[in-house]
C-alpha cells in the first residue's frame, strides 16, 4: 500500500506540474510581439513589475514544479506510511492553488494593454 501511494504522489506531482506548463503554452500566443508582460500589480491596481514574455510564461510553472516536486517527494518518501494517503491531498491542494494563481496571472496579464 505504501509503494502504491508513493507512486500516486509522484504521478499527481507530475500531472499538476504539466498543467502549469500547459497554461503557459495556451497563453504564449497572446504574448507574441510584446516586449514585456506585467508580472505584478500594486494595491492600487497599477502594474509595478514587468518581464519578458519568456520569463512571464516560465517563472510560475518552474517555481510550481519545484514546489510540487518537494511536496511530492516529502509525501512519497518522508511521510509515515500511516499518514501517506492523507498527506497526498496536500499535493492536490498545493497544485490547485498554483494552477489557479498562474491561470489568473496569465489571464490578467494577457488582458492588460501593452505599456
Amino acid at each position: 500500500m505504501g509503494v502504491a501511494i508513493s507512486i500516486i504522489a509522484i504521478a499527481l506531482t507530475l500531472a499538476l506540474s504539466t498543467l502549469l506548463w500547459l497554461i503557459s503554452a495556451r497563453y504564449a500566443a497572446r504574448f507574441v510581439g510584446r516586449e514585456r508582460v506585467i508580472m505584478n500589480w500594486s494595491f492600487t491596481g497599477e502594474p509595478n513589475s514587468y518581464a519578458s514574455p519568456r520569463v512571464a510564461l516560465s517563472v510560475t510553472p518552474a517555481i510550481g514544479t519545484a514546489t510540487l516536486l518537494l511536496i511530492g517527494g516529502l509525501v512519497a518518501f518522508a511521510t509515515p506510511l500511516s499518514e501517506r494517503a492523507v498527506a497526498t491531498l496536500m499535493i492536490v491542494l498545493a497544485g490547485v492553488a498554483l494552477i489557479a494563481i498562474h491561470a489568473a496571472h496569465m489571464h490578467f496579464a494577457a488582458k492588460a494593454a501593452d505599456r
